[in-house]
């Protein structure tokens, strides 16, 4: 890796960290001086912006709007089609948020969701056909009891009527109303009442608690994938189709009634409603902070990975006690520390690790010879002298492979006649395949 390539992805690093960090400290604010807000207006505003911000990175870095119409009339209609994937997971999972709030207060509801982590490799696995190593698991299992520590410390600090850190929900999806329906409470003791008014519970309930986490897990890997497989398509009309698409999905709840307090589109857009997030500074920069993150986040995804993306929203959750403890005098407890160490060291050892490696073929029980053809065809590719596109075990010019053994030679010499195109003569190769 370059120097250049290196410092960019020290930068998207270092950008995703201090934004979801600066949204947890606003999100602190806000509940420490009782700021109230309609969740449901702050997450539609934050897809409004973040479409302005990638309509004005297209402009900057993709070219003028004659080359944004001519890539939206070559790709629009296929990308819209693929984002409406993740955009309708990422839906049904604040549906399911919203549903499993009735069953779950958000502490214990943050505290379920922590096993989101070892999931998302899971399903990171299947889709790019990756396999960790055992010392990846160790880690991501390190990293997952530190943030359930974390959460357990922040459960009893709700119950215990401390003035500890509110239990921050970072969400890894581009959007998502629960999140912030999850921080937006009011007081501790109506916290209290509420979860004793809540009924027991049930299998079921925590059925869809996994259901929840497994389709948004799935929506942040699935949009990961076709950040990556569709390179050729810029990345900011990309964001733009998801972004359109979760603006639909987010419209289309709304008009069904499913927002907070089930309040209707009318009045969850009304110009009162619009008022009150513009009046108030700090909801306004939470708004915009969330929106430059969302943005940040498919760059962080185009260059590192899902899994590498939740052990830094790890790492996030773990900070905010920190930085509550400088901004806002929060105590720091035992637990905190501990789980602050184990995120720590469980994301050093994840980084110690080589990069998983990619399973293209399974074995499949044939004998030494086929699994020598598959290291053969499984070769860089390279650019022979005549300017021909070759695979890496091409031969060029009078080049005596006579040390080789007879059957190896025969089936280096018909894997070549069967590469070249049929201008080239046969006379190029000199292969002699006789037995020394």
């Amino acid at each position: 890796m370059d120097r250049h390539s290196h410092r960019h992805r020290s930068i998207i690093f270092f950008l995703f960290m201090t934004l979801w960090i600066i949204y947890g400290m606003l999100n602190q604010y806000n509940d420490i001086h009782s700021v109230t807000f309609d969740p449901t207006t702050i997450v539609w505003c934050q897809e409004f912006l973040k479409i302005i911000l990638s309509l004005l990175l297209f402009y900057i870095q993709d070219g003028g709007l004659n080359i944004l119409c001519s890539q939206v009339k070559e790709h629009a209609r296929s990308m819209l089609v693929w984002y409406l994937i993740p955009a309708g997971l990422y839906a049904v999972g604040d549906v399911l948020t919203y549903v499993n709030l009735r069953s779950f207060d958000p502490a214990t509801l943050h505290l379920l969701g922590e096993m989101k982590l070892c999931v998302t490799a899971i399903v990171h696995q299947c889709l790019f056909k990756k396999m960790l190593n055992r010392w990846h698991w160790v880690a991501l299992i390190i990293i997952t009891v530190g943030c359930i520590i974390k959460a357990v410390d922040s459960l009893e600090s709700n119950d215990d009527g401390d003035d500890a850190i509110t239990t921050t929900s970072i969400s890894d999806d581009n959007f998502d109303v629960g999140d912030i329906r999850a921080d937006n409470n009011t007081s501790t003791d109506n916290g209290n009442e509420e979860r004793a008014s809540m009924p027991q519970p049930t299998f079921f309930s925590f059925a869809l608690i996994g259901v929840q986490i497994m389709i948004t897990t799935i929506a942040g890997v699935f949009n990961e994938k076709l950040l990556k497989d569709k390179p050729s398509i810029c990345i900011n009309l990309q964001n733009l189709c998801l972004y359109i698409n979760g603006m639909m999905f987010l419209t289309l709840g709304m008009l069904l009634g499913i927002s907070e307090h089930n309040k209707p589109i009318q009045e969850v857009l009304s110009p009162s409603s619009l008022e009150a997030l513009f009046s108030q500074p700090s909801i306004l920069f939470m708004a915009i902070t969330m929106s430059v993150a969302g943005v940040v986040t498919s760059r962080f995804l185009k260059v590192f990975d899902s899994i590498q993306k939740s052990v830094a929203v790890a790492l996030v959750v773990v900070s905010l006690p920190l930085s509550s403890r400088v901004l806002f005098g929060t105590p720091i407890t035992v637990k905190m520390i501990v789980s602050i160490v184990m995120v720590v060291v469980g994301m050093q050892l994840y980084t110690l690790q080589p990069a998983p490696r990619r399973v293209d073929h399974k074995d499949d029980g044939f004998d030494g010879e086929e699994e020598e053809m598959d290291d053969v065809s499984d070769g860089k590719d390279e650019i022979d002298e005549t300017g021909l596109f070759l695979p890496a075990f091409s031969i060029p010019g009078d080049c005596n492979v006579a040390n080789q053994p007879h059957n190896g030679t025969e089936k280096y010499a018909s894997v070549l006649q069967q590469e070249l195109p049929e201008r080239v003569p046969q006379s190029s190769i000199n292969i002699h395949s006789e037995v020394v």
